[in-house]
């Protein structure tokens, strides 16, 4: 990397915007995603989950599933808005159907699961956060119960999309845990290296060299963004032409994410 890092650039010393993004890009990790979410959408009740590490593309995915299917309902959870009646504010507010009845929550659930319909399908973006959490105690994974008694009741299918905490879902809630492999149930644990092919590819990089540096930074700093950013300071050093390896490597120096414990990537 030294050697090929001899070519001085010069950048621009002011602040800069943060780069545009190129938009959706179908992954192999998306592709699999959206295979669940398919197959659990057109199951009788069907329920997925899908439990994966940072930075994979499990948002973007799902925004663009929606592009299809607008009358999918998504909602994204909150850290601190679990529970049942978190659940029901948030969803309520989503449907603009006011302030549920804390008096009768279980009312407030029918509601609820007649406006998302059935044959619908409830998309949960953030699922770890219907977790309350209980320094003092156990944790209040209630949500998950009532939000599955909805979805019978309504006759709706709903994926849970997560992170890797949603594993422990397999000890908390066994029968969910079961009941949502019956629907293609989906982990993945780390960037895999054939995403950060495809988005790289899709910014016009594909040179081995380059990828296994984007690689190595997306699977150290936790996400395909850093593809992303790289990609865009590399294109600028390019000028419009030819995005070669030095101008990669060069973009993970200048956004100091080449060193780790004093080595290069």
């Amino acid at each position: 990397m030294e050697a090929m890092m001899a070519e001085v650039f010069q950048f621009d010393k002011k602040p800069e915007a943060p780069p545009v993004r190129g938009g959706f890009v179908m992954t192999p990790t998306a592709q699999n995603i959206l295979r669940s979410i398919d197959l659990a959408g057109a199951t009788w009740c069907g329920i997925t989950l899908i439990a994966a590490a940072p930075g994979i593309g499990k948002t973007d995915t799902l925004h663009h599933f929606r592009q299809g299917r607008p009358d999918a309902v998504m909602f994204t959870a909150v850290d601190g808005g679990g529970g049942p009646w978190g659940v029901a504010c948030q969803l309520m507010q989503l449907l603009d159907m006011g302030a549920p009845n804390g008096r009768n929550l279980m009312a407030e659930r029918q509601r609820i699961g007649e406006a998302i319909g059935c044959d619908g399908l409830l998309l949960v973006d953030e699922a770890q956060y219907l977790v309350r959490r209980n320094t003092r105690g156990a944790d209040d994974w209630s949500a998950f119960d009532w939000l599955r008694a909805m979805s019978e009741e309504a006759c709706f299918s709903i994926a849970f999309v997560g992170d890797l905490s949603l594993l422990e879902i397999s000890d908390k809630r066994a029968g969910l845990w079961r009941r949502s492999g019956q629907c293609r149930r989906l982990v993945v644990r780390t960037i895999e290296r054939g995403d950060v092919e495809a988005v790289a590819a899709q910014r016009g990089v594909s040179d081995a060299a380059s990828v296994e540096a984007l690689y190595q930074v997306s699977r150290r700093e936790g996400g395909l963004g850093y593809v992303e950013t790289i990609t865009s300071h590399a294109a600028r050093l390019a000028g419009g032409g030819r995005i070669e390896p030095k101008h990669v490597l060069a973009a993970i120096e200048y956004l100091n994410l080449h060193r780790i414990g004093g080595a290069h990537v």
